[in-house]
C-alpha cells in the first residue's frame, strides 16, 4: 500500500479529462472491450457459449467496476462496442453492436442511460478517456427480404433512406464498395441524401454530448463517399479513428489525406502477422512496410497501431509459439502513433475466426500476474517516459532496421526495441546493434524494461544484445529511469537506488554478456513509472 500523502498528490497530479483533440490522440494507449465479453455486473463466473452467438451479459456498469485492471495495465483510453440499440433477431444476438435499430436510443442489453454517464464520469476521475465505436454506413435487418424501414428506426424509415440492395461483384469498383450492402441483414445507407446527413449529423453530435464521450472510432468507413467523412467527423467534435480494411498503403492513405486525420494502420498489421505467426516469417516485408507507409501516409504518428482484434484470428491462436506473440505484440506500443490492444490479449488468447475471437474476459477471473499483463503495463510505462522525456518523441518517425532473417532494430528515440522470431526452442543468440541504428551515444547505460537487465552502449555508441529463448528486448535510456525515480521521491514514495555500474566496451566481436551478468532487479519499472503519473493502483 502507498503512504496516504503518495495517494493524495498523485491523484492532485491525475489530469482532468475532457475530450481528445486529434493531436491528443497519439499520446493515448487504448484498450479495445466488446462490452458483451468484457465484465457483468455480478461478477459471476457465467459460461458463454460463443458459438451461440448470443449475449453474455457484459455490461458498462460491470466494465466500470473492472476500470483499475485496465488502468494497472497503463491504458488510459478504452475503447467500447457501439452503444445504440441493435436489432433482435431470432438466430443470433447483435451482441457486438454494429447492427443498428434506433441510433438515437442505447442497447438495454449494456446498461441503462444513467450507467453510460457514470462510466464515462468514472473514467473520467480517474484521468482516462472514452473512446465509442460508431456506425454510419449501415443499419442491421432480419435479411433483405423482410426489410421494412419504419419507425423501430428512428429518422431511417423510408426506403429513400438507403441504397437498392446489391452486393459487390467487383470489390475494385469503389462505387459499389461504397453504395452495395455489406450482407443482406446489413441495409446500406443512402448517405448520399441530405435527410441522412442532417440526421447522422445530428446523432453524432447528440451522442457525444449527451455521455460526454472523448474519442470515436468509425467502422466501416471505405463502404461510404470519403468527402462524407470530414463534416461528420467536425460535427463529433472529438477525436476520430477509421477503421479501412485494406492492406494496401496506396489505396489506405488517400484516407487519412481526405477523410480522417487518424485511420487504423492496416496496412502494417497484415505484414506485422505474417513476419511473427512463424520462425519463418518475412521480417524484411514488414521492414519494408514501415518504409511505405512512412513514404504515402500524410502522417504516419497519427495511425493506429494494433495486433489482434475482434474481426481476425489471434496471432496466439495461429502461432503456437508464446516468444512469437511476444515479439508482435511489443510491437504496436513502440511503434508510431498510438498503440491499441485487445481485450484478452494480457491472457494469450487463441480464439480463432469470429465469434471465436470475443472470449468473456471475465472467465480469466481478471488475472494481473499473467507475463503478458506485466509486459504491457511495462511497455506502457516507458512508452509515457519516452514522451516526458523527450518531447519529440511523438513526431519522430519510427526507424526500422533488418538485423538478419529472423530480426529488427526499431528505433524510435529514446526507446530502441529489438524483436525477433527465433522463437522459443532457440536457447540463446547474440545481436549488435550498430552506433547508426541505436540513437544512443557512446558508453550510455541502457535498461531493458522488460527484464530490468542493465547493459551499455560500446565506445562507438553500438549495442550488444543477448537474446534469451526469443524474448524481445525493449531499451531506455538509464538516465530517464534515474530522473523518473526522482520524481517519485518528490511524491513521497521510496525512490529505487540503482547501480549505474554497467559493462561497457562490449562492441561487435567482443564478449557478449552472460544472461544476468550486468543487470539488477529492481521493484517493476511499469509500476514505478505508473506511480509517477498517479494511474499506479495496488493490487
Amino acid at each position: 500500500m502507498y503512504r496516504p500523502i503518495a495517494v493524495l498528490l498523485a491523484l492532485l497530479l491525475l489530469p482532468l479529462a475532457t475530450c481528445l483533440t486529434q493531436s491528443e490522440l497519439r499520446h493515448r494507449s487504448i484498450y479495445q472491450v466488446l462490452t458483451d465479453r468484457f465484465a457483468r455486473p455480478d461478477e459471476h463466473m457465467a459460461p458463454c457459449d460463443l458459438a451461440r452467438r448470443r449475449y453474455c451479459g457484459g455490461t458498462w456498469k460491470g466494465l466500470e467496476r473492472k476500470l483499475g485492471y485496465i488502468q494497472g495495465m497503463g491504458f488510459d483510453t478504452v475503447w467500447i462496442s457501439p452503444v445504440v440499440l441493435n436489432v433482435q433477431l431470432e438466430d443470433q444476438d447483435a451482441y457486438h453492436g454494429y447492427w443498428a435499430a434506433n441510433m438515437f436510443e442505447l442497447n438495454p442489453h449494456f446498461g441503462t442511460k444513467q450507467d453510460l454517464v457514470d462510466l464515462s464520469k468514472a473514467l473520467h476521475r480517474r484521468g482516462m478517456y472514452l473512446m465509442v465505436d460508431v456506425v454510419a454506413n449501415h443499419v442491421g435487418a432480419v435479411s433483405k427480404a423482410t426489410f421494412l424501414p419504419g419507425e423501430m428506426y428512428g429518422p431511417f424509415n423510408s426506403p429513400a433512406d438507403y441504397h437498392p440492395y446489391c452486393t459487390p461483384s467487383n470489390w475494385d469498383d469503389q462505387l459499389q464498395v461504397e453504395q452495395c450492402w455489406l450482407d443482406e441483414r446489413m441495409p446500406d445507407l443512402n448517405t448520399e441524401s441530405p435527410h441522412v446527413v442532417r440526421s447522422l449529423h445530428a446523432w453524432i453530435r447528440t451522442l457525444v454530448k449527451t455521455y460526454q464521450i472523448d474519442a470515436i472510432r468509425v467502422d466501416t468507413v471505405k463502404h461510404v463517399r470519403k468527402d462524407f467523412w470530414p463534416d461528420f467527423v467536425r460535427e463529433a467534435g472529438v477525436a476520430a479513428i477509421g477503421e479501412i480494411l485494406h492492406g494496401d498503403p496506396v489505396y489506405l492513405a488517400p484516407y487519412q489525406r481526405e477523410s480522417m486525420p487518424s485511420i487504423l494502420d492496416f496496412a502494417t498489421f497484415f505484414h506485422l502477422r505474417r513476419a511473427f505467426e512463424s520462425t519463418l516469417g518475412s521480417i524484411g516485408e514488414l521492414v519494408e512496410m514501415v518504409r511505405r507507409v512512412h513514404q504515402l501516409f500524410p502522417d504516419p504518428t497519427s495511425l493506429g497501431s494494433f495486433l489482434d482484434n475482434h474481426d481476425f484470428p489471434r496471432l496466439a491462436g495461429i502461432s503456437p509459439d508464446p516468444a512469437l506473440v511476444k515479439n508482435a505484440a511489443v510491437y504496436p506500443l513502440v511503434n508510431d502513433g498510438f498503440p491499441i490492444i485487445y481485450m484478452g490479449q494480457e491472457h494469450g488468447y487463441a480464439g480463432g475466426e469470429d465469434p471465436f475471437n470475443r472470449e468473456a474476459i471475465w472467465l480469466s477471473g481478471f488475472n494481473t500476474k499473467t507475463d503478458l499483463y506485466a509486459m504491457f503495463r511495462s511497455l506502457n510505462a516507458a512508452r509515457r517516459a519516452a514522451i516526458a522525456s523527450h518531447p519529440p518523441y511523438l513526431s519522430t518517425l519510427l526507424r526500422a532496421h533488418q538485423l538478419n532473417n529472423h530480426s529488427l532494430a526499431l528505433t524510435k528515440p529514446p526507446l530502441l526495441s529489438v524483436l525477433t522470431n527465433y522463437g522459443s526452442s532457440i536457447p540463446a543468440a547474440v545481436l549488435y546493434i550498430p552506433p547508426t541504428q541505436t540513437g544512443y551515444k557512446p558508453l550510455l547505460p541502457v535498461i531493458d524494461v522488460l527484464t530490468e537487465q542493465i547493459l551499455a552502449t560500446d565506445p562507438r555508441g553500438g549495442l550488444t544484445v543477448p537474446i534469451i529463448a526469443g524474448q524481445p528486448r525493449v531499451f531506455l535510456p538509464l538516465a530517464v529511469h534515474k530522473n523518473l525515480a526522482t520524481k517519485e521521491a518528490w511524491l513521497g514514495i521510496t525512490p529505487v537506488k540503482i547501480d549505474t555500474a554497467v559493462v561497457a566496451g562490449q562492441g561487435e566481436g567482443k564478449t557478449p554478456l552472460t544472461p544476468g551478468a550486468a543487470h539488477r532487479r529492481t521493484p517493476s519499472l511499469g509500476h514505478r513509472v505508473l506511480s509517477w503519473l498517479g494511474h499506479a493502483k495496488s493490487p
